[in-house]
């Protein structure tokens, strides 16, 4: 019952849970996200089947741009500090 209601409500999981299913994985990466581990939740998001991930691909490309921004900002960082 509990499954038919979250499928016939578009409802997803609020708390990371374990499985491979797209709910699961989406779980988990937003959990990661609260964290501040934007690419543990990247990580995360390639285990997402094919199909989910089309979905999420613009999101995705948008915060993989954002993580290596922020690395890129770590090492100039560690440069100046450095000199």
């Amino acid at each position: 019952i509990t499954a038919s209601f979250k499928t016939q409500l578009g409802a997803r999981s609020l708390n990371p849970r374990d499985g491979d299913d797209p709910d699961a994985v989406l779980s988990r990466a937003e959990g990661k996200l609260r964290d501040g581990q934007l690419g543990d939740a990247l990580s995360e998001l390639d285990t997402l089947p094919d199909a989910a991930k089309s979905v999420m691909q613009p999101w995705i490309d948008m915060a993989s741009t954002r993580a290596e921004a922020v690395t890129a900002q770590k090492a100039m960082s560690a440069d100046f500090k450095t000199n």
